[in-house]
């Protein structure tokens, strides 16, 4: 399915990178840890085991191949959109510990303890039923209103990512699909918001501001993302003619 909204070809990539680099944020470790319990439903002698070798190394493959594939799809489309994933604070953050992946790999972990029961009904619902976008985005809308803030834009990728597991362990080869949910849903439903509040990389400023009560309201839109980095919103990129977008 294609998403119903018009976005920047900017926006675009870096959605769908969001969605990958969070998805491929599993491992054992963060699995162990994580606070979203399994759905009833699912056999407990396969819940209460740590996940498979073997299934988390086939979503990482799974995960890089697609991060590949994008990676071509932005070079080979350079010359008709300009985009350049060297002048993108979500592809090439200033600093490690300023990745997009890594600041809502924090927030959807304080997302899975203050929404754990309507995102363990959402999920047990989507798991119960055949896999598709409708069901996704109707559990995602009806559990975002729990949610408000970058917290909403979280629930759709915090159960995005416990699909993922559950569908493979199950032996499933559910990634292609999953991903195309994930950016539609944003697109859709969220685009405006991010764009609105900066972009993606604003994620930081809200972990910030989850972490430290003292920072002042509006610390997340005023400091913490200057437009200029985002090639979405730089004025160089708003004032062109032809500005690329995706529908």
């Amino acid at each position: 399915m294609a998403s119903s909204t018009t976005v920047p070809v900017g926006f675009h990539y870096e959605t769908k990178y969001v969605v990958l680099s969070y998805l491929g944020l599993l491992s054992q470790e963060k699995l162990q840890e994580q606070h979203l319990s399994s759905p009833q439903g699912v056999q407990q002698d396969v819940v209460s085991q740590s996940p498979d070798q073997e299934v988390l190394l086939k979503v990482k493959t799974e995960i890089e191949e697609e991060l590949k594939s994008l990676d071509k799809e932005i070079s080979e489309d350079f010359t008709s959109t300009g985009f350049d994933r060297h002048t993108s604070a979500v592809f090439s953050p200033a600093t490690p510990d300023s990745s997009v992946e890594d600041c809502l790999a924090h927030l959807g972990e304080k997302v899975s303890r203050e929404l754990k029961e309507p995102l363990q009904t959402a999920l047990q619902r989507l798991l119960n039923q055949p896999v598709t976008y409708q069901a996704y985005r109707e559990c995602t809308l009806e559990t975002t209103v729990h949610a408000s803030g970058w917290n909403k834009i979280l629930v759709p990728l915090v159960l995005l990512r416990q699909m993922l597991l559950e569908l493979t362990r199950r032996g499933e080869q559910p990634l292609s699909s999953l991903l195309q949910f994930g950016v539609t849903y944003l697109e859709d439903y969220a685009a405006e918001y991010i764009i609105q509040q900066g972009g993606w990389p604003l994620a930081y400023g809200w972990k910030m501001k989850t972490e430290d009560r003292s920072l002042p309201q509006d610390v997340y839109s005023s400091f913490w993302y200057p437009p200029a980095q985002s090639f979405y919103q730089r004025p160089d990129f708003l004032e062109r003619e032809k500005m690329p977008l995706v529908t």
